[in-house]
């Protein structure tokens, strides 16, 4: 069994923050490392700690909460839809046919606050212009840019113990949920911003983790878990 233990078992009453929202299997459907793999070069391991460094900087700016405020309140609204578009284009097609399914009152409010997710994310880029030089190199660095987006990542529970097989299968497919997750994030970030230069596929891909993170897999996890107390732990 891999490092295990969720803070977050059982709190059906919230949706926020390690709590919960719904299928395990389902959570990583959009989320696919192997189907972009950068593994050509490696970055230098000085570059990978400054720029970890730097990124940890940014993560306190204005513009840095500026912006994961704008994509909160955008996933906020988006929920519960198991969703996933890499383009405003595709988005738009979607909302036109299931606003109803949302927190949004108008597509115009969607469109606003999506767009308002992509700007803040270029302000992001450009004020932090040596920061992304620096990281640019890893790209096709996975490990690498595993190091640098820590701030951005699911970490891996703590170990329980003493907990029947249903349990420990629930927390073994949440822990790989949680690494196809984070490389699949990391992957299309780096695509979005270094090969692309597309911040509106940037700022999807952002989106969508958050919503794996903060909700999807969290929620995966407590009905997984449910299961198992309402079958007596059994397999």
């Amino acid at each position: 069994m891999k490092k295990l233990a969720l803070p977050f078992i059982f709190c059906v009453s919230t949706l926020f923050y390690f709590s919960c929202s719904s299928d395990i299997d389902n959570a990583t459907d959009n989320k696919q490392p192997e189907s972009i793999s950068f593994q050509l070069k490696s970055m230098p391991t000085d570059s990978i700690n400054k720029a970890a460094r730097m990124y940890v900087l940014m993560t306190q700016t204005q513009d840095y909460i500026d912006f994961k405020s704008s994509v909160s309140a955008f996933n906020s609204k988006v929920v519960p839809n198991r969703v996933s578009f890499s383009s405003k284009s595709q988005w738009m097609s979607w909302i036109t046919d299931n606003i109803s399914k949302t927190g949004f009152t108008t597509v115009t409010q969607f469109e606003s606050m999506f767009d308002d997710c992509v700007t803040k994310f270029d302000l992001l880029m450009q004020n932090n212009d040596e920061l992304f030089k620096l990281i640019e190199p890893a790209a096709d660095d996975t490990t690498a840019l595993l190091q640098i987006f820590e701030p951005e990542l699911m970490p891996q529970p703590e170990p329980l113990q003493d907990i029947d097989a249903c349990k420990e299968a629930c927390m073994d497919a949440t822990s790989t949920a949680i690494d196809v997750e984070n490389h699949g994030f990391v992957q299309q970030l780096a695509m979005a911003v270094f090969i692309l230069r597309d911040a509106e596929f940037a700022t999807s891909a952002i989106e969508d983790h958050e919503m794996a993170i903060n909700y999807y897999i969290p929620m995966d996890l407590n009905i997984c878990m449910m299961e198992c107390e309402q079958n007596g732990g059994s397999n």
